[in-house]
């Protein structure tokens, strides 16, 4: 049996649905970490990138403090601290004392360690079996 409807059917109306976007990194981010990796392995180590960033606005002007990352070829990987740039200069916030004890960490975590060895091991010598 069919039912018909006695009154009318409102159509609703319908919004399109938007596909969200990812946000974008702003031109800007991208520069500053690509200044600061330069900055890492040319002063401070060959291992250690910059890896994030964000903006503090503050009275005298624009503060960007960026997250320093130990980054082993292997990938593995670990936080060691903070630096900040106000535009022109470099200044590490974390202590040398607290980077040296956070990169010994990182160095001594076993998964580190199995990753690095499979990592020797797969890139043998040409001519050895």
């Amino acid at each position: 049996m069919v039912k018909h409807a006695t009154e009318k059917m409102q159509a609703r109306a319908r919004t399109p649905t938007r596909r969200k976007s990812k946000p974008k990194t702003k031109k800007e981010d991208e520069s500053i970490l690509q200044a600061a990796t330069i900055h890492l392995i040319r002063k401070v180590g060959g291992l250690f990138v910059a890896t994030e960033v964000r903006e503090e606005r503050k009275e005298v002007g624009p503060r960007w403090i960026i997250t320093v990352t130990l980054r082993y070829p292997t990938g593995h990987e670990g936080y060691v601290g903070d630096l900040s740039y106000d535009g022109k200069n470099f200044t590490m916030l974390t202590e040398d004392s607290v980077i040296d004890e956070r990169v010994r960490q990182i160095g001594a975590d076993p998964e580190g360690i199995r990753l690095w060895n499979e990592y020797r091991d797969s890139t043998l010598r040409a001519g050895k079996v």
